[in-house]
């Protein structure tokens, strides 16, 4: 220690100082020393119900759809909406998509900018590398990507977006490809930072043995229906946020899978594609250490043999809120009697209908036997309960409990104007969902929305 620095704060004068500050400004305090983590964690100078620890609903990514629609649960607090046009400013029938690709901890990420729903807050990004991976795919093969969200706001009021790339894959004019083990030792990958407001490149070293080689592993492909990921003690998964990865091998080799963060950490779920019906949940048990992680089965149902037969026709609404956004189109869909778009009188009239809602008890479902012609969909986890969200071709969104099999009606899952062009959209299908769980933790970094409004 410098003898000429002076002495530290003691502890209760330090958490006077702390408690005169914005909530935001204490989580970036706890993250300078140990002594001050400390302190804001012993005093709980940082509010709990500012942090993202709730449920408050469902995003919605539907096929044939770049609006990104939002099933908010009922609540007695301040409501949430999920319309994010007041990131676009400028004329309402130019806007780009507004579409979802990734969620953790109270932000989303869309196309343009990262919101947090709750404040109303948005940082504006800077456009993506236009070659999306500095490291090239294996020889013979091509590869895509995707774009993931990490933040963690008791960790630091920054966050990070990174692009991760899929399995490669053989185009089919390619007759042989070269054989290389997925993923590589080292990977090399864009990685947007808060801090600094651009993008740069990180390299990432591999803990352990490959998944695999390519391409024979080239199938795997399948495993992962839709955006799947899970957040959990600093690390995403399949990939951490330090300077290293590893490979965490899937549960069973049939299915199709979803991966998520539920109560006790990182979890799994199967449905087998031949009967669509067998649910299987795993859970990612690594307290003894990396080298011995390993997947728990903690259900195993026939999900059919319980599923109730709804009356779709009477089953309309359901005591979560479908908040419907249609931004622009070659239709405008206009109430007869009023100027005003039928799509807000709904949100607005439904967002005032604030109540509290029993997750546990309310709207329990009595189990039936569904005929096999169903067709499950998984929407998700529940953060914080054993739950998940299922759904089906049917516009119903269900909550199933694995720990006591009780099932309750959430509501429906398809906006009405989604429907009425069913011939436009083609298929009624849920193509990505994310559980959104609320933060309240003031703004998001001025920097990055000052410099690009500069630059604009």
């Amino acid at each position: 220690m410098d003898p000429a620095a002076p002495p530290p704060l003691p502890d209760d004068a330090l958490a006077v100082v702390l408690r005169r500050l914005a909530p935001r400004d204490i989580a970036a305090s706890r993250c300078v020393c140990k002594a001050w983590r400390r302190v804001v964690d012993d005093r709980r100078l940082l509010r709990a119900d500012l942090l993202p620890r709730s449920l408050g609903g469902i995003f919605l990514n539907l096929h044939g759809l770049w609006f990104t629609q939002f099933l908010a649960r009922p609540t007695t607090g301040a409501a949430v909406s999920g319309r994010f046009d007041y990131t676009v400013p400028g004329d309402p029938d130019r806007l780009p998509i507004i579409y979802v690709h990734d969620h953790c901890n109270g932000l989303l990420l869309l196309d343009h900018c990262v919101v947090n729903p709750a404040t109303r807050q948005w940082a504006l990004l800077p456009p993506r590398p236009e070659d999306r991976l500095p490291q090239p795919p294996p020889p013979g093969m091509d590869v895509s990507t995707d774009e993931y969200l990490v933040f963690d706001p008791t960790l630091s009021p920054d966050f990070e977006s990174l692009i991760l790339p899929r399995v490669p894959y053989k185009p089919s004019e390619i007759d042989e490809c070269e054989e290389s083990e997925w993923p590589p030792s080292t990977l090399i990958l864009p990685v947007f930072s808060s801090k600094t407001g651009s993008w740069e490149e990180r390299t990432f070293g591999r803990e352990g043995d490959a998944a695999g080689t390519l391409p024979g592993m080239v199938g795997s492909r399948r495993s992962f229906f839709r955006h799947q990921r899970g957040y959990w003690r600093g690390a995403l998964y399949n990939i951490t946020v330090r300077q290293y990865y590893r490979v965490i091998r899937l549960p069973t080799e049939d299915g199709e899978f979803y991966l998520g963060k539920s109560i006790k950490g990182i979890y799994c779920a199967s449905l087998f594609q031949e009967s669509q019906s067998q649910l299987q949940i795993w859970f990612l048990n690594d307290e003894c250490g990396h080298d011995q992680t390993e997947w728990v089965l903690k259900h195993d149902i026939d999900i059919f043999l319980i599923l109730p037969n709804l009356n779709y026709d009477e089953q309309c609404d359901g005591p979560w809120i479908l908040q419907e956004f249609y931004y622009w189109g070659p239709e405008r869909h206009y109430d007869e009697n009023s100027d005003v778009e039928v799509n807000e009188v709904i949100v607005e009239d439904k967002m005032e209908e604030k109540f509290e809602w029993d997750s546990d008890n309310d709207n329990v479902l009595e189990p039936g036997s569904r005929s096999n012609d169903s067709y499950i969909l998984f929407l998700g986890f529940h953060p914080y309960k054993e739950v998940v969200f299922l759904s089906d071709k049917f516009d119903r969104v269900l909550a199933y409990n694995w720990s006591s099999s009780k099932l309750q009606d959430l509501g429906k899952i398809f906006p009405k104007f989604y429907i009425d062009h069913d011939l436009q959209f083609h298929h009624r299908l849920v193509s990505a969902s994310f559980p959104y769980t609320p933060c309240w933790l003031g703004k998001l970094p001025e920097k990055l929305n000052s410099e690009a409004r500069l630059e604009d």
